[in-house]
């Protein structure tokens, strides 16, 4: 008994042991040399007399003041930094800073773009990451900072963007006042001045190694003051993580990770999420054992985005942390079936829908979603347009989803299309890629649109092989001095002829009406109906009906939609209609 209960303790101590290693270990870096000014007020007296120079501007000379503060005038603030000098970050827990003393150089003021300075340690760590504790007086400024390790080498971390102390993110301090040297007025504050946390990560190959010292150097913001405080780390997990991770070959249901291999590595670990909330070290992993530095992932929805992070398994338990940095990608759209509608009516304003594209080949004329009701007669709500330059001829088209079509089936397209102020000219025609120089099948060349209301085209197109297909509508309109606009709504791409044993459809006419419809949709045909489908613009079944010589679409919204007629002897038709 006692033995076991023995083994059961060296397991958990062993447990214990084993997540201590593995979390992430903060530490503070103790500056010995490279601070040049004293920015914060301590002790007694005017801040002109505790201090060297300001935060900002020497006009207004404000400076950081201490908890510990008393003015010349005897008053002493409500916020301040820690007496102590010891900062607990606001936005990542367990980071902290520790500051020089509040009597001395503090802080390695930096002025003039090219102005730089070296801070050296009383230790040499090793790193996975580095935090600088800094802000920018007057402005916003931007560094490059020099890490250079022990052996010599170096890693450099280029124009990194240091917040202004008002009303930046990522701070470990906020809402500390300040106190002007000039007038030693000191002014209380619960939400600025702030001191920023600066992340830097260190590559797997610079982990093995001890830093020596760091130099930052100002490279940008005119105005802005830089101003450096200290730095802390992340101690350097013996197991290291690996890094460079990267996305590619990213298609609707997969994508290739890869990364930088790490030397001695037993196999590595993926986490994939949709969020971008960064896993933990008990985090499961979404895949593990994986032996190369790359992998496929599988598996993926059309249209969403994931991120990804990567781990090194060093075998016999050791893990290393998860890589520093995750890597973000989009799948690409799936494609979609016949019917197809889009109405636009659902997009937001100036923008395309989803999984639509466009491509400006000219140095203007993008596609955007508007309303042009009450503004071009026909065009009642939402409608996709571009505007080309007058000053050039125009290049630019707009491309459906991928649209899923097959060999020998005969295709309806149809949209509505008109112009505003000036003629306009288009060429739709449809390809397997959204790009010009796949819209090889043309099928109307519109040489000049100038019609004084919306009209709508409809044209028969049978696809000579299955696949996916983008329907592309080009405004090709030479230069001008007449600025116009080119509009298209309700582009709908229905089966016109499911197979060809349904040819018999042109005997079996099916007519629909009124067009647009209110309350009921009456349908009449030579044939016995059997079913009918009511589709909205995605592609979805709203309505549905056995037998019938109408349908009630009163609870319809306003907008297009597919009408699908089943006959008896199994011939199907699909037909638009405008619900008003």
């Amino acid at each position: 008994m006692n033995r076991k209960i023995t083994r059961s303790l060296l397991g958990l101590m062993s447990i214990v042991s084993f997540c201590k290693l593995s979390a992430q270990n903060y530490q503070t870096l103790n500056v010995t040399s490279g601070y040049n000014s004293d920015l914060i007020a301590n002790g007694s007296g005017a801040a002109s007399s505790t201090t060297t120079a300001s935060v900002d501007d020497p006009a207004n000379g404000y400076v950081f003041m201490s908890t510990d503060f008393i003015n010349g005038n005897g008053i002493a603030p409500t916020s301040g930094l820690p007496a102590s000098g010891l900062i607990n970050s606001q936005s990542t827990t367990g980071l902290s800073f520790q500051m020089a003393n509040y009597s001395s150089n503090n802080s390695l003021r930096l002025t003039n773009v090219g102005d730089n300075g070296t801070l050296s340690f009383a230790s040499t760590p090793k790193a996975s990451k580095l935090y600088m504790l800094a802000t920018s007086g007057s402005g916003t400024s931007a560094a490059d900072i020099l890490v250079t390790f022990t052996d010599g080498t170096t890693q450099t971390f280029t124009n990194t963007s240091i917040s202004d102390w008002y009303g930046g993110n990522s701070f470990a301090i906020k809402g500390i006042g300040r106190v002007s040297r000039v007038s030693d007025a000191i002014e209380n504050s619960t939400t600025n001045p702030r001191i920023y946390e600066i992340p830097l990560v260190v590559s797997g190959a610079n982990q093995t190694k001890n830093i020596s010292n760091i130099k930052v150097t100002k490279v940008v913001g005119g105005s802005g003051i830089l101003c450096v405080f200290g730095f802390s780390y992340i101690v350097a997990n013996s197991c290291i993580a690996p890094d460079n991770l990267a996305a590619s070959n990213i298609t609707a249901n997969s994508a290739t990770l890869s990364w930088n291999a790490v030397a001695g590595s037993s196999s590595y670990e993926i986490y994939l999420s949709t969020t971008n909330t960064a896993p933990t070290m008990s985090t499961t992993p979404t895949m593990s054992g994986i032996t190369g530095a790359t992998t496929n992932l599988t598996n993926l929805s059309p249209s969403t985005t994931y991120n990804a992070w990567v781990r090194n398994n060093c075998g016999g338990g050791s893990t290393s942390d998860w890589s520093s940095l995750s890597v973000s990608f989009s799948t690409l759209c799936g494609a979609v079936n016949v019917p197809y509608m889009e109405n636009f009516n659902s997009v937001t304003n100036y923008s395309i829908p989803p999984c639509t594209s466009q491509q400006v080949i000219t140095s203007d004329g993008d596609w955007a979603v508007y309303d042009w009701g009450g503004t071009v007669p026909g065009f009642s709500s939402n409608t996709v347009y571009t505007i080309p330059p007058n000053s050039s001829n125009a290049d630019t088209w707009f491309y459906t989803k991928g649209i899923n079509l097959q060999a020998g089936v005969s295709y309806t397209l149809s949209f509505d299309y008109g112009n505003y102020f000036s003629p306009q000219s288009l060429k739709v025609a449809y390809g397997t890629s959204p790009v010009n120089t796949s819209m090889v099948n043309l099928v109307n060349d519109f040489g000049s649109v100038n019609i004084p209301a919306a009209s709508t085209a409809t044209y028969t197109i049978t696809p000579t092989s299955t696949g996916i297909y983008y329907f592309g509508f080009n405004d090709y309109t030479p230069a001008s001095t007449d600025l116009g606009a080119l509009i298209l709504d309700n582009i709908s791409v229905t089966t016109a002829t499911l197979s060809t044993v349904e040819n018999a459809l042109s005997q079996n006419t099916v007519s629909i009406y009124p067009n647009p419809v209110s309350d009921y949709l009456y349908i009449k045909s030579k044939q016995k109906i059997s079913e009918m489908k009511i589709f909205d613009v995605s592609g979805k079944t709203v309505l549905s009906s056995g037998q019938a010589e109408k349908i009630d679409v009163s609870p319809l919204v306003k907008g297009a939609y597919i009408l699908s007629v089943k006959n008896a002897d199994g011939t199907i038709s699909t037909h638009k209609f405008i619900k008003k």
